[in-house]
């Protein structure tokens, strides 16, 4: 497939919406603001609009036909991508700053589980953005903390899956989230 137009570390950062592929943000020696759209039909990238802000570390979620990018090293802002704009606005900022985090949607919400704070220690917390009352607020922790998660969707749970602990290491632990 056709190669993307600058080569980093993705961490999170890629969607699907509309058919399409979304990838934002990333690293490759700094952190990137950039925005690029991949169409499997012509199987070529097209470059967006880009971020406002850079954002390694950046986890991202689809809702309502919008791509979040949330947090990021550094960040605790949100940005917002309007596919029918082709513009980025500022959405609900989390309540500090995130990265390597992880998100997902379930029924119109997006859930923001673990990564890091500002003091690069690994996070328990569960968040939940509610576009109903435009607020994060805070769920029942996970029994571990870690970044590097991934999460999916299964027989109505969130399960996290693998990821790093405080030690850096690498994670063999399967938590759901109901």
């Amino acid at each position: 497939k056709a190669p993307v137009s600058v080569a980093r570390n993705a961490y999170d950062g890629v969607e699907v919406l509309d058919g399409k592929i979304y990838f934002v943000g990333g690293f490759a020696g700094s952190a990137k603001n950039i925005a690029e759209r991949y169409d499997p039909i012509t199987n070529t990238w097209e470059s967006l609009t880009s971020m406002t802000t850079a954002r390694q570390g950046v986890a991202s979620a689809v809702m309502n036909g919008k791509l979040y990018a949330i947090g990021g090293q550094g960040l605790s802002s949100v940005e917002i991508y309007d596919t029918s704009t082709e513009s980025w606005t500022l959405g609900v900022a989390l309540p500090s700053e995130i990265n390597h985090g992880t998100a997902i949607t379930v029924y119109d919400k997006i859930y923001f589980i673990g990564g890091k704070n500002a003091f690069e220690q690994r996070l328990n917390q569960v968040l939940c953005f509610d576009p109903s009352s435009n607020q994060w607020n805070e769920k029942a922790n996970m029994p571990t903390a870690r970044d590097g998660g991934r999460l999916v969707w299964f027989e109505n749970r969130i399960w996290v899956i693998g990821g790093r602990d405080d030690g850096s290491d690498a994670i063999n632990k399967v938590e759901s989230y109901d």
